[in-house]
């Protein structure tokens, strides 16, 4: 009975260190979205300062382009922003789910690697 209660605690740990992995995977996806939504935010913040009239470039790869609209640039990246931030919403809530799984995982595994140690016990 032992060999196969080590090989489950050893597959659920194995799960465990996977959902772990998925975890700071999504976290490193949220850092770098959060990152992007604040710099879309200050840029749309800066370009609401300046008037239709001054010149706006956008970069594209190695190269400046006057943007003839300034409207269509902040329209751009205010739908860039909004569609950030729902990805972002769906990472936070994939992380919180695949966190929930993991702290499951880890009371089953606490709850089956005490009971194989008191049955150790009673033999």
């Amino acid at each position: 009975m032992e060999p196969n209660l080590s090989a489950y605690i050893q597959n659920q740990l194995k799960q465990a260190q996977q959902i772990e992995t998925q975890i700071e995977q999504i976290a490193n996806q949220r850092y770098q979205l959060d990152m992007r939504v604040k710099e879309l935010d200050k840029t749309l913040g800066e370009l609401g300062k300046i008037s239709d009239e001054t010149s706006v470039f956008k970069s594209v790869g190695n190269i400046l382009y006057k943007v003839e609209e300034k409207k269509k640039l902040v329209d751009e990246l205010s739908e860039q922003k909004e569609l950030s931030e729902i990805r972002l919403k769906t990472l936070e809530r994939q992380q919180k789910t695949l966190e929930e799984k993991y702290k499951e995982l880890e009371t089953a595994i606490r709850h089956k690697y005490e009971e194989s140690g008191r049955g150790n016990q009673v033999n």
